[in-house]
C-alpha cells in the first residue's frame, strides 16, 4: 500500500475518477514504499503561471512520474480536446492531458533541481516520466503526442502498480535509445523517494475545512460504494423509485446527486425533506454549485407547502392553540398547498425526497402528486427514506404501512442500500448494542476508529463538569471546535449545556461557524459531524431516539450516560454478549 500525501482526499475534489485512483494507490499490493502526492502545485511552472499535477508517484527503482486523470468521455477533434462528465456537460482545452502532464513532470524536475541542496543534487538527473490516466474508457492511441505505453485506461482495472511498472520500462527505453544502457544510479532508492517528498511537500495544502467536509457531507469520510453506483444507474432507468436503508447509508448523498443529475438535463426538479437544519445544509450545498445543477427548489416540504399556499392566497392563519397545531401541519396547510396547486398547476418535472418516512401521509402525497407533472401517479419521483429505525414521527405507523401508501399510489422501483459508508466499526457495534439492531453483517463498515467513550454522570452539576473535562481533552488533542456537535434528546435549556461556561457552544446553523455546535436529536436527523457527545441520557429506551443520536458520528463518539442508564446500559451488553 503505498503513502498518500496527504493521507486523505479532500472533500474539495469533485472528480470521481480521481477519487477512485487516489484509492487504487493507496490499496495496491507491493507498493508500501511508494510516495504519491496527490494535487501537487506548482509554484514554478514551465508553461503557467500556476500549475497543478493530479498525481506525482515517487517510486523506488522505478522513477518519478506525473500523471494526468481524465474521467468521463473523452473525444479529440481538430486538435482540440473535449471531456464531458457525468452530468453530461463538456468542457474543451487547447492542451491536452499528454502536453499537461509532460509540462507537470518538467516543471517538477526542474523545482527538484532548484530545492536540493549540494549532496542530493543527483536527484534531478534521476529516470522521470508522465502518463495519462482515463479509468472510465479504452484509449488507443490516435496522435503523436503520446504512447499507448503512458496510457492507463479502462483496461488495466484497478492495477496501478502495473501502469507504473509499463511507464518505467517505457521511459527507461527511450533513454536508452539516446543515451546507452540505464545505470543503478538513474533510478531513485526509498531514501531519495523520501528526500524528494520532504522537498516538495510544502506546496501542499493539508488542512481540510470542516464547512468543506459538511458542505459535501459523506465525501468528507466516503466514497460511493458499488452499491450505490448501482443505485443510480437504476435512477436513470425507472421514473419512480423508492431507495431505502439505515442511517449512514449515503442515502442523502444520492439524492444530491440525483437532483444534480435530473438538473443538468434541464429538468424543473425539488428537493424536500422533513428537518429544517437539513435542509438549511442541503441549500447551502447547492448556493455555490453552477446554476445548471441547481433544484428548482430545495428546503423543508412544510416551508414548499406555506410558500404555495401563501402565493395562491389561501394561506390559513395560524393557530397560537398549542393543541390546534398539529391539525394546522397535517390538515389545514397541506389542504390550502393543493388547492393552490390545482388551481396554478404543477411546479415540477421531478421531485427528490430525502426522509420520506417523515411525510408519508395521505394530505402529504396529495401535495406531492399536485406538484408534479402527471402526479404521483405517472410522474418522475425518486424518494429516500428509512422505513425502521429512523421513522420517529411516524405516529405508530409501521415502516410496510408507510410504503403501503405509496403502493396505493402508483408502481415504483424499489433498490435497498445495505452497507454503512459513515460510522467506524466501534460506533456501528454500540448501535447495534443499544438499540437491538440487527444489521446484516455486510452493513458494517470495516472501517475501525477510536472506541466509543460512556461518561457516568450522578447530577446535572456533575454531568455538566465531566462535559466540560471532556471538551478541553478534545481541545488538547488539537481537535477543531467545529468538528464536535453535541446533542441532546432535551431543549438546549433543558440540557445541559444551559449550564456549560468557559466554552462557547453554539446553536447549530448551516453554514458553520468555528464553534462547537448544539442540536437536540431530533434537528440533527440527516446530518453528521465528525466528534458527537450525546448528553442528558436517562435512558435508552427510546431505541429510535437512540439510534439516530449515535449514528450521527463519523469517527468520535462519547455518552454522558447517568447512573441509571448505565445499569441499563449494562444489562444491554450482558443481553448482547448472551445472545
Amino acid at each position: 500500500m503505498a503513502i498518500m500525501i496527504p493521507s486523505v482526499i479532500s472533500p474539495e475534489v469533485k472528480s470521481n475518477a480521481e477519487r477512485r485512483i487516489f484509492n487504487w494507490f493507496k490499496n495496491a499490493l507491493g507498493t508500501d514504499k511508494w510516495i504519491v502526492l496527490h494535487s501537487l502545485g506548482i509554484s514554478t511552472h514551465n508553461k503557467v503561471i500556476y500549475g497543478e499535477t493530479d498525481f506525482l508517484v515517487l517510486a523506488p527503482q522505478l522513477g518519478l512520474f506525473a500523471l494526468e486523470v481524465k474521467g468521463g468521455r473523452v473525444r479529440r477533434e481538430n486538435g482540440i480536446w473535449y471531456f464531458t462528465d457525468r452530468y453530461d456537460k463538456t468542457n474543451s482545452k487547447e492542451r491536452g492531458p499528454f502536453e499537461q502532464a509532460k509540462d507537470g513532470i518538467f516543471s517538477i524536475v526542474e523545482a527538484i533541481k532548484a530545492r536540493a541542496d549540494v549532496e542530493h543534487k543527483y536527484v534531478g538527473s534521476l529516470l522521470f516520466g508522465s502518463g495519462v490516466m482515463f479509468p472510465d474508457i479504452e484509449f488507443t492511441s490516435a496522435g503523436v503526442e503520446e504512447e499507448q505505453w503512458q496510457v492507463f485506461d479502462s483496461r488495466d482495472g484497478k492495477d496501478v502498480k502495473r501502469f507504473i511498472k509499463r511507464l518505467s520500462e517505457g521511459v527507461k527505453g527511450k533513454w536508452e535509445a539516446i543515451y546507452g544502457p540505464a545505470g543503478k544510479s538513474k533510478f531513485p532508492d526509498y531514501a531519495d523517494v523520501k528526500y524528494i517528498a520532504n522537498l516538495l511537500r510544502g506546496d501542499f495544502d493539508f488542512a481540510v475545512s470542516m464547512s468543506a467536509q459538511l458542505r459535501n457531507a459523506s465525501e468528507a469520510l466516503i466514497t460511493l460504494t458499488k452499491e450505490q453506483y448501482r443505485c443510480l444507474d437504476q435512477l436513470d432507468d425507472n421514473p419512480r423509485c423508492l431507495i431505502h436503508g439505515p442511517a449512514g447509508t449515503g442515502k442523502t448523498l444520492l439524492a444530491l446527486e440525483e437532483v444534480k443529475k435530473s438538473a443538468a438535463r434541464g429538468e424543473k426538479v425539488a428537493l424536500f425533506c422533513f428537518n429544517a437544519s437539513l435542509a438549511d445544509w442541503m441549500s447551502n450545498y447547492f448556493s455555490e454549485m453552477d446554476e445548471t445543477l441547481r433544484p428548482c427548489y430545495v428546503g423543508t416540504f412544510h416551508k414548499y407547502m406555506t410558500q404555495v399556499a401563501k402565493e395562491g392566497g389561501i394561506l390559513p392563519a395560524y393557530p397560537r392553540d398549542p393543541d390546534k397545531q398539529q391539525q394546522y401541519y397535517q390538515v389545514d396547510l397541506p389542504e390550502a398547498a393543493t388547492l393552490s396547486l390545482l388551481e396554478n398547476g404543477a411546479q415540477f418535472d421531478k421531485i427528490v425526497v430525502d426522509e420520506t418516512q417523515d411525510l408519508i401521509q395521505d394530505s402529504y402525497l396529495e401535495v406531492f402528486s399536485a406538484s408534479l407533472e402527471k402526479g404521483l401517479a405517472r410522474g418522475r419521483w425518486t424518494m429516500f427514506g428509512d422505513f425502521s429505525m429512523q421513522a420517529i414521527y411516524a405516529a405508530g405507523m409501521s415502516g410496510a404501512e408507510m410504503i403501503g401508501k405509496l403502493e396505493d399510489c402508483t408502481s415504483f422501483i424499489r433498490f435497498k442500500l445495505t452497507v454503512n459508508c459513515r460510522n467506524t466499526k466501534p460506533i456501528c457495534r454500540e448501535i447495534e448494542t443499544v438499540t437491538g439492531f440487527k444489521a446484516p453483517n455486510e452493513l458494517w463498515t470495516k472501517v475501525d476508529g477510536p472506541p466509543v467513550q460512556y461518561i457516568t454522570w450522578a447530577t446535572m452539576d456533575g454531568q455538566c463538569k465531566k462535559l466540560k473535562a471532556l471538551l478541553k481533552q478534545l481541545n488538547d488533542s488539537h481537535i477543531a471546535p467545529e468538528k464536535i456537535t453535541i446533542l441532546s434528546p432535551r431543549k438546549r435549556e433543558d440540557s445541559v449545556v444551559s449550564i456549560l461556561e468557559g466554552y462557547v457552544v453554539k446553536d447549530f446553523k448551516t453554514p458553520i461557524g468555528l464553534n462547537t455546535t448544539f442540536s437536540t436529536i431530533q434537528a440533527f436527523k440527516g446530518l453528521e459531524n465528525v466528534v458527537i457527545i450525546l448528553t442528558d441520557v436517562e435512558d435508552f429506551s427510546s431505541e429510535k431516539l437512540m439510534y439516530v443520536g449515535l449514528s450521527r458520528a463519523c469517527s468520535g463518539l462519547f455518552v454522558l450516560e447517568s447512573e441509571a442508564a448505565k445499569r441499563e446500559y449494562d444489562n444491554l451488553l450482558m443481553k448482547k454478549l448472551l445472545s
